[in-house]
């Protein structure tokens, strides 16, 4: 079980400040396809901040969604994100990092080679990260199909993956609030969803469009398969009621509303000693 305590010796209790809230410094780097470049401004990447901050805090005004029926179930994960301040050299920062070039979100693809992966590396055009256990590394880079069009809003690198691509990867036609933005991407839940894969959340859907494999946590249904779009409540399988309004479902931005105590305890399995953050998680007590 999971529990906070604000002073401890003993390395299996996750201690947290005396506010009981996790901050996490992260640095967002901006890798502008130069061909054909987005207007990604600072006021556009804060937007995001935002919706981060009440969506894991459960601040955000749609928990009045929620079905009665998983009300009880709704979570204050207790985590927030700022763009960090002090850069890995101990120098101020802005916490956003730009450049420009013909690197695109395609070239930070998990089967990618090291070698292939452009986007990770400053030298080959994208952006080395930063060490993976003082931030969280988001990339904003173009996820354009060859037609232009949106190809993919987003992905995450999960825990224990090597650090140098240990992150999240977002287009910015998701990114936060202000346009460029992608109809139903408007809310800025693709960050959300994606930072709960960096968290070590799974889909709550069958992987393989069964009922046999979920998420792993007890008090979110199985569901069959993923749902997209705006499904109405109720939306039966697996025996129960789907809980497709969850943020590690697919469905539009405007229907994605909360997590569950269960994803709770699932997070903070990372940083109990031992788990794949726990050296973020140190690092983060008292920011």
């Amino acid at each position: 079980m999971i529990f906070f305590s604000s002073c401890s010796s003993d390395d299996d209790i996750i201690s947290v400040p005396s506010d009981g809230i996790l901050r996490i410094p992260v640095v967002v780097h901006v890798v502008n396809y130069s061909p054909d470049p987005f207007e990604i401004s600072d006021s556009k990447i804060k937007s995001q901040f935002l919706v981060l901050n009440e969506d894991f805090r459960k601040k955000n005004a749609d928990t009045i969604n929620i079905p009665s029926e998983f009300k009880h179930l709704a979570a204050d994960i207790r985590i927030e994100f700022y763009l960090a301040t002090i850069d890995p050299n101990g120098e101020p920062t802005s916490g956003i990092i730009r450049n420009s070039s013909d690197v695109t979100g395609w070239l930070g693809n998990e089967e990618l080679t090291k070698e292939d992966a452009k986007l990770y590396f400053t030298s080959q055009g994208g952006q080395d990260a930063w060490p993976n256990d003082q931030y969280l590394n988001i990339w904003i880079a173009d996820l354009s199909d060859r037609h232009g069009a949106l190809g993919l809003a987003g992905f995450a690198n999960l825990p224990e993956v090597d650090p140098w691509r240990d992150g999240v990867v977002i287009d910015p036609r998701v990114f936060g609030t202000m346009p460029p933005l992608e109809v139903p991407h408007t809310l800025g839940r693709t960050a959300t969803h994606e930072i709960g894969h960096w968290l070590g959340l799974r889909h709550i859907f069958g992987q393989h469009d069964n009922c046999e494999i979920g998420d792993e946590v007890d008090d979110t249904p199985v569901a069959y398969s993923q749902h997209s779009g705006t499904p109405a409540h109720p939306m039966p399988s697996c025996g129960s009621n789907d809980m497709f309004m969850n943020f590690m479902d697919y469905v539009d931005d405007k229907v994605m509303c909360l997590f569950t105590n269960g994803q709770k305890e699932r997070i903070y399995r990372l940083f109990e000693k031992n788990g794949a953050r726990r050296e973020l998680y140190l690092n983060s007590i008292g920011q």
